[in-house]
């Protein structure tokens, strides 16, 4: 009896980027043509049966194709709210790479020695919160990948203050009312701003709430802002949240820069809207 043909899809890639992750999930046996649209690209002829993926990259003007390993970028953690290398314990942070995750297998990280969550998982980058335990210095990042392990020395802070950044390049910044502040939905003053952010460092328990243990300041106009609170939003892993109230002689603006400032260090700007 004649087989009928097995269901395969394919993508055109632009090849912008530096590498790329190929999967064969088929569970039969499969033969894959891969071909460089490049002048004077090459051709790959791909055999195997059963689950396997392979690594896509340039390394030398020519596309090369090769089983896939794990590989950490040269400064691989960054804040996953700044994308700058400055990390604090208990911060969201990023990890960049390649191989770093496959489908319906788990990978795992450690950060001096210790679990650090993997929040979301794609082959170039992993979302983790940094252990709370740790202190600052330097500390061993250790990821463990469906296909290897690889490890890097990353250096915490004891606060790395960075505010979230949405769609626009607005804050992650909600006004008293829950409603997302901006030029339509400007704040009033008076009333309480809520910044979400990552990077404040250990916390401490205070009538069931995590404070910080460093306080945080908000800039605003010109005037440091003591904050009613700061600590972990709950039930988000790496995330804090920073509660202000917005003084009544507060200039209005619709574009203020934002910025949260903890032991002598200060955050990204953000602009918010004050009526």
């Amino acid at each position: 009896a004649e087989k009928s043909p097995g269901l395969f899809r394919a993508r055109y890639c632009d090849g912008a980027q530096t590498a790329y992750q190929l999967e064969a999930l088929s569970e039969n046996p499969y033969q894959l043509v891969v071909t460089d649209l490049a002048a004077g690209g090459r051709r790959f002829e791909i055999t195997g049966a059963g689950p396997a993926a392979f690594k896509l990259g340039r390394p030398s003007g020519q596309l090369v194709v090769t089983p896939q390993d794990v590989s950490l970028a040269p400064r691989a953690v960054v804040n996953a709210a700044s994308f700058l290398p400055a990390i604090a314990p208990g911060t969201l942070a990023a990890i960049f790479g390649s191989g770093l995750a496959r489908a319906g297998v788990p990978t795992e990280v450690e950060i001096g020695g210790l679990p650090a969550p993997v929040i979301a998982s794609s082959p170039f980058q992993l979302n983790v919160q940094v252990p709370l335990e740790l202190g600052a210095g330097p500390q061993r990042l250790v990821v463990r990948a469906p296909y290897g392990v690889a490890e890097q020395t990353v250096e915490l802070q004891e606060s790395a203050p960075a505010i979230f950044v949405l769609e626009g390049r607005r804050g992650a910044v909600l006004n008293q009312d829950g409603k997302l502040n901006g030029p339509a939905n400007p704040a009033p003053r008076g009333q309480a701003l809520v910044i979400y952010a990552t990077g404040l460092g250990k916390v401490s328990t205070v009538s069931g709430l995590w404070w910080v243990v460093q306080p945080v300041t908000v800039l605003l106009q010109g005037m440091q802002l003591p904050a009613a609170f700061a600590g972990l939003a709950p039930g988000f892993a790496g995330l804090y949240q920073v509660n202000v109230l917005l003084p009544p002689g507060l200039p209005p603006g619709l574009e203020v820069p934002l910025t949260l400032k903890q032991g002598g260090l200060a955050s990204n700007a953000v602009p918010v809207s004050i009526q």
